[in-house]
């Protein structure tokens, strides 16, 4: 017998095309799209599509209208607000318990991703910052080594990557962002425990921040008081570090 080839099944393929098209913005918040229209786009059945739909919804990225189709979920700053501090409780565990227990190899990929960052910003690709962004912060959140948080953030992190196919459209917060990924790395290689988790904590506050006076730019609404939980807890974590 040979050994069966393991591809990715139709379903995975539509879901990660959709998956893609949501967050890069191809299909735009609050557009309306038909499941025989998006099989049609996709060239699948619509059977594969319909389960690549559910997942999506599942997710909180579409939502179903009777008789009309799919909704591209909008854009929410609350709901992003507590996205963010969710990531952050995630992070902050994964980047502490790094520094607490160093691991060589993990602590290579960071640095890696830091030196990745670095060619990217120099070179000006927007595009390319999105998906090396969430690779670093991905390495954060397996280092939980917590099974229900590493399961829980890559829905986080699809929503959170809609956010920042807006944000990184200038360089200087991208070059902010490498600043405070290279701060998690320093605390992290230098085992304070403390601080790894405080610069994780904080970094993803200053994205809620940012985050709130974007859409309060664009009249989309702010979260206001979100977030206030993570700017306490990092006042009290950089009084202990």
């Amino acid at each position: 017998m040979q050994r069966v080839q393991r591809t990715p099944s139709l379903r995975d393929q539509a879901l990660s095309q959709l998956r893609k098209a949501i967050v890069t913005g191809q299909l735009a918040p609050g557009s309306l799209h038909s499941e025989q229209t998006i099989a049609a786009r996709l060239g699948l059945s619509r059977t594969p599509v319909r389960e690549a739909l559910l997942q999506l919804a599942g997710e909180g990225l579409i939502v179903f209208l009777p008789n009309r189709g799919a909704r591209i979920v909008d854009l929410d700053a609350t709901h992003l607000a507590e996205v963010l501090q969710f990531r952050a409780a995630i992070e902050g565990c994964g980047a502490s318990r790094m520094a607490a227990n160093p691991d060589p190899k993990r602590i290579a990929r960071l640095e890696a991703e830091l030196k990745r960052q670095r060619l990217i910003i120099k070179n000006g690709e927007r595009l390319r910052w999105v998906d090396a962004n969430a690779d670093f912060h991905a390495i954060l959140a397996e280092a939980s080594e917590n099974r229900l948080m590493i399961e829980a953030f890559g829905p986080l992190a699809s929503h959170t990557k809609r956010l920042g196919y807006r944000m990184n459209h200038r360089a200087q917060r991208m070059r902010e962002s490498l600043d405070e990924h290279s701060a998690i790395v320093d605390a992290i290689r230098r085992g304070d425990v403390d601080r790894a988790r405080t610069m994780a904590e904080e970094h993803l506050y200053v994205t809620t921040v940012l985050m709130k006076q974007l859409f309060t730019d664009l009249g989309i609404g702010t979260a206001e008081g979100v977030g206030s939980g993570l700017k306490k807890k990092r006042g009290r974590n950089a009084k202990s570090g």
